[in-house]
């Protein structure tokens, strides 16, 4: 619950927000003007590739907004005396689901470093480790559900894992959109 923490990540949704409304309108207007060449894309068709990125993006920035706004919203139910647990939130769970938001976080970042290269290479090797995520991730749904957690407990933990876990999807999308461009730029030019 560390308050600055929290206003920098409201900050940076905020800030997302607005970064993905006016890459959308530059790249609509990009495409209305036909001014790829421009803009420096190779065909017209790398439009579709950034809009992908960046709504991925924002979708991650909603995450981690929810992801805050479910502690937040926890903690003033405790402190207002509208929750009351049976029991102390447990830590082994907790700090589990912390370290797996805290990788998705840098799958985040490495994909994000792949696109912005388009390189095939990093992009790659990202999926085995999110693979691993996504079990992971199974085994703590697992770990959850069949604890004898207190039920406001164990909603809030699976609340946090859901959106942990849809940032891990969204990293993975844009992998596979560095991929995709990559791979059609790779046989175009054996072609040519």
């Amino acid at each position: 619950m560390d308050q600055d923490l929290i206003r920098r990540v409201l900050d940076a949704c905020n800030d997302v927000n607005r970064l993905n409304l006016y890459v959308v309108r530059q790249l609509k207007f990009g495409i209305e003007q036909n001014m790829f060449k421009e803009l420096g894309f190779k065909t017209p068709k790398e439009f579709l590739a950034y809009r992908i990125i960046v709504n991925d993006i924002k979708s991650i920035a909603e995450n981690a907004k929810n992801v805050i706004n479910t502690a937040i919203t926890f903690r003033k139910h405790i402190e207002n005396q509208t929750l009351f647990l049976k029991e102390i939130l447990d830590m082994e769970i907790y700090s589990q689901i912390l370290d797996f938001n805290s990788m998705a976080h840098k799958l985040f970042e490495e994909s994000l470093r792949a696109a912005f290269k388009w390189d095939y290479k990093q992009a790659d090797k990202l999926f085995p480790q999110i693979e691993s995520l996504e079990e992971l991730e199974r085994e703590l749904a697992t770990i959850i559900y069949t604890k004898k957690l207190d039920p406001n407990v164990s909603s809030i933990f699976w609340l946090v894992l859901e959106s942990s876990k849809k940032i891990l999807e969204y990293s993975k999308d844009i992998a596979e959109v560095t991929l995709n461009k990559t791979v059609e730029e790779i046989c175009l030019a054996q072609h040519s």
